[in-house]
């Protein structure tokens, strides 16, 4: 009877080790290759349903967090500027005005407003302690030299100074925002067919200049897509969404509130509530709301996020992006950045994906680490949205 029963404590010592070193195993293969967790977390869904997987992906996030808390705890590692900040302020932009945030918006900013100077790019508050926060350097140039894109970075969470917000502006007067709709996602029973390309002549070297990820599935929400006369889904009133019109200018806003349907509208993007709305933090982004901002919402469940945001005068689109990130601490970075209305875009590694192309084809990832896997995915049909940005003809 004893043999049996320390045969059995054995028994059930050796399968609790082997879960762990499965669990341990998983949890670095999807570090290492991130679109592992990502098929899998959606092939589980399909079985499942999504509140367990959301379980589950909760369950993995605050796992990661625990262990990256532990490792900046203990001084094992240090936090680190996501690539090498600029040094000092520039002295044409420490002497330029300040580019003002509160300005009147422009009705065709595309057609009016003026190229902006590098010097109207203030430095941006610090959030936190790292060295170069805040302050901008040109990102991307079209073959000319002529900067298209700045980007900055900041450390908005106390708590976590291992998440780190990186920020891309767009300088809308040189630049054209695109958006594409997945040949599967946001999916709808009844949408029509679409091919989730984008234009051949769009890809050229020289002629494209970014891409990024859109949004959430479509069954995360159902909000609003539509690209090209197709509308996937619907809008929904109330919702924050992005307007991309027929002369190839901006909106940013509420739908039925600032944002109306209007026959020259190309396209436009859902994906919630307006996390920033004239340039105030929405009251919602407290309410933790999966249906609002996604299943991992926990706020001991932080997690890669994007999003998207105009400034008030409509001259400059910001991407923001970072990982460790609670609804909050996204929220803090698009207001620190000066943007007056802005939205979340998709969540979850993997699915939050930035490329630089540069006038030669070379394609680069905003964060190396982590986006190098299918770097080039929106380069050919893809199953989800994204949106891509060409220089302005």
């Amino acid at each position: 009877m004893k043999k049996s029963a320390s045969c059995f404590r054995l028994g059930c010592l050796g399968l609790g080790l082997a879960g762990l070193l499965i669990a341990a195993g998983l949890f670095l293969a999807i570090n290492a290759w991130p679109s592992l967790g990502a098929q899998g977390a959606d092939f589980l869904r399909g079985l499942v349903g999504d509140e367990p997987v959301a379980q589950l992906e909760i369950g993995y996030y605050s796992l990661n967090d625990t262990l990256q808390g532990w490792i900046y705890g203990s001084g094992l590692r240090q936090p680190s500027a996501p690539w090498q900040p600029p040094t000092s302020i520039p002295a044409v932009v420490a002497a330029a005005p300040v580019l003002q945030a509160t300005a009147a918006p422009l009705q065709h900013p595309l057609q009016s407003a003026p190229i902006i100077d590098a010097g109207e790019l203030h430095p941006l508050p610090p959030l936190g302690m790292l060295k170069g926060e805040g302050l901008w350097s040109v990102y991307i140039q079209d073959a000319a030299g002529h900067p298209l894109a700045y980007r900055t970075f900041l450390q908005p969470d106390p708590g976590r100074p291992y998440a780190v917000v990186a920020v891309v502006a767009f300088d809308l007067g040189r630049t054209r925002l695109h958006f594409v709709l997945g040949s599967y996602e946001p999916y709808a029973p009844k949408a029509p067919a679409r091919s989730g390309a984008m234009p051949v002549a769009d890809k050229a070297a020289g002629t494209l200049v970014a891409m990024f990820n859109g949004g959430f599935k479509g069954r995360h929400g159902h909000f609003g897509a539509m690209a090209g006369q197709v509308v996937a889904l619907p809008p929904i009133t109330g919702l924050g969404t992005l307007v991309i019109y027929a002369d190839g200018h901006l909106a940013l806003g509420e739908w039925g509130n600032e944002i109306r349907p209007s026959a020259d509208m190309l396209a436009w993007r859902q994906n919630g509530p307006l996390v920033i709305r004239h340039g105030q933090i929405n009251p919602q982004v407290d309410n933790n709301s999966p249906q609002d901002w996604g299943y991992t919402v926990d706020s001991v469940a932080p997690t890669w996020r994007s999003g998207l945001g105009l400034s008030a005068d409509a001259r400059m689109l910001y991407y923001f992006c970072g990982s460790s990130l609670s609804m909050d601490a996204l929220a803090k970075s698009m207001q620190a950045a000066g943007a007056e209305n802005a939205i979340q875009l998709d969540i979850n590694t993997f699915w939050v994906h930035f490329v630089a192309v540069h006038p030669d084809g070379t394609l680069e990832a905003l964060f190396p680490a982590m986006m190098n896997e299918d770097l080039g995915r929106y380069l050919s049909p893809y199953s989800r949205d994204f949106f891509y940005v060409t220089a302005a003809r």
